[in-house]
């Protein structure tokens, strides 16, 4: 096939050429079969897909047409819409994207910052230079495509008639800060607000948010497999340039940004607060497997997920397993904040970031009510919202993981809720549903030093249940009410035996036993 490439002649169109002729096919300057645009003006596409003359048109683009924000579950999807706001300067790429579609056959090519000296990418200059002013209390993970990956999905998207918009990424991801660390830059964290009144509109939220971008659709319609994974493309590109620590780089890093490191780094910090502040004690950590997929799930209260972080702290010291807890975007929303729960092992909550996690036979947490649970009044703190709204039941059938009922017991009354402050700007901004009124916040951020306990119940197997039930409405309805129901009576059990909000211990290897779950006949019958 002849080929003509447009645009730039850069590393790219270099590589491209090479690749293509290795392909079998030939590369024209004026005239061909299928055009490759590597250019960035929506205007010159727009006369050259007027202007025709080729059966095929191919278009380089950028995964940052997604837009960078805490709503990024990670690893997207084509599906998924940009979130970049109006007058951000990446919509060029989705002006180019529109261009090309102009065309009866095309394709446009999302891809990951390539690491190449010339790009004109934030990430690419930040990694170049000897320091950059970036985001204080942000640590995304970045992706990143090398320049003979980015050559191979051009030339595999030129020999098929697949038609849309596509990503391409090397595979994995690796932190912002592990990426300067071994480019060698130094890095000066400033405050959010005060970079971007000096930088372009829409740059640093790249900074502060993960967009990360799964290639999956062109493995599947393009035969696109990455031969270099992210951390290897830095890597190379690093490879003899002044100052760097290519080495750093030959770790693996966790796709969503945990860091056992920090983790380690915290742990005496995570140790004070169960076993001085808040003195929780634990029944059951023997039904948390050792090895293998299970999903841990626990009522939620205080407004603040710091039970979380209390029972990943408590199973990792009694199994030596990191939980993987699923979280809202609201908490990757403050600087920080987001650091804190991602390196924690925090990840969004998707049906198919907790597919990923289950494939890696991790133990995964979830909090069924949400944020709903979370902001429940002190005088409800007790009775359980109803679970049959979240997807937990499904999540867990659909990757075959029994579920651990955890019942807890006193972390109502680190922030117990007597009250709500309607402040739509600070709400929004939070993602909150309110302002709550939770002495001692909002005067004081220093939690209640109550005393927790914590009942970990029998796993409940869904070994019988095929994946292909998720769709019966009421059998999913009865499992997650039933699961509601065994946790929903060992809290009653729990609070009953409870004397003082403060002293005292309650579990004594006794409690109320519920019988196993069985599907009614109405729901077989759905």
């Amino acid at each position: 096939m002849k080929v003509v490439i447009l645009g730039p002649d850069g590393l790219l169109a270099r590589e491209t050429r090479e690749e293509l002729g290795r392909c079998g096919h030939q590369c024209s300057d004026t005239e061909g079969e299928c055009a490759i645009y590597l250019g960035k003006s929506p205007d010159e596409l727009c006369n050259i897909v007027r202007s025709g003359g080729f059966r095929r048109l191919v278009v380089r683009s950028h995964a940052c047409a997604y837009g960078a924000s805490c709503k990024n579950a990670g690893f997207m999807t084509e599906e998924r819409v940009s979130l970049l706001p109006a007058g951000a300067l990446d919509r060029l790429w989705l002006r180019l994207e529109e261009a090309a579609s102009e065309a009866p056959n095309w394709a446009a090519i999302r891809f990951a910052a390539m690491p190449d000296a010339n790009e004109e990418d934030p990430l690419i200059r930040c990694l170049i230079r000897r320091g950059s002013a970036l985001p204080a209390g942000r640590d995304p993970n970045v992706q990143f495509i090398s320049p003979a990956d980015a050559a191979q999905v051009l030339a595999r998207a030129v020999e098929s008639d697949a038609t849309g918009v596509f990503n391409a990424a090397g595979t994995g991801a690796l932190p912002l800060r592990k990426a300067m660390r071994a480019a060698g830059v130094a890095r000066f964290p400033v405050l959010g607000p005060l970079l971007r009144l000096f930088r372009p509109h829409g740059e640093i939220a790249k900074f502060e948010h993960n967009w990360t971008v799964s290639s999956e659709r062109a493995k599947r319609e393009l035969g696109f497999t990455p031969r270099s994974s992210s951390r290897e493309a830095l890597a190379e590109f690093l490879q003899g340039r002044p100052r760097t620590k290519p080495e750093l780089l030959a770790e693996c890093f966790d796709d969503w940004g945990m860091d056992v490191g920090y983790i380690r780094s915290m742990s005496w910090l995570l140790d004070f607060l169960r076993k001085v502040y808040w003195r929780i004690e634990y029944e059951g950590m023997e039904n948390i497997p050792r090895q293998g997929r299970a999903f841990f799930v626990s009522n939620h209260r205080g407004f603040i997920p710091i039970d979380a972080v209390m029972h990943l702290g408590a199973v990792w010291e009694a199994t030596g397993r990191l939980m993987r807890f699923l979280i809202i975007p609201g908490l990757l929303q403050p600087p920080f904040h987001s650091n804190f729960f991602t390196k924690l092992g925090g990840v969004i909550a998707s049906q198919r970031n907790a597919a990923r996690l289950f494939e890696r036979e991790n133990l995964v947490g979830i909090f069924p009510e949400g944020i709903r649970g979370a902001f429940t009044e002190y005088k409800n703190a007790y009775k359980l919202r109803d679970f049959s709204t979240s997807a937990f039941v499904r999540m867990a059938i659909e990757n075959q993981a029994p579920m651990i009922p955890v019942a807890t017991v006193g972390h109502a009354e680190i922030y117990p809720i007597i009250g709500r402050i309607n402040w739509r700007y600070l709400t929004k901004k939070l993602d909150w549903p309110f302002l709550p009124i939770a002495p001692p916040f909002p005067l004081l951020p220093l939690p209640n030093p109550s005393k927790w306990h914590v009942r970990i119940l029998r796993p409940i197997p869904v070994s019988g249940i095929k994946p292909a039930e998720v769709s019966n409405k009421k059998l999913m309805r009865e499992l997650s009410r039933y699961v509601q129901h065994v946790m929903q009576q060992n809290i009653d059990d729990m609070v009953r035996r409870r004397r003082n909000v403060f002293f005292g211990k309650i579990l004594d290897g006794t409690g109320p036993v519920s019988p196993p779950f069985t599907v009614t006949s109405a729901a077989h019958q759905s």
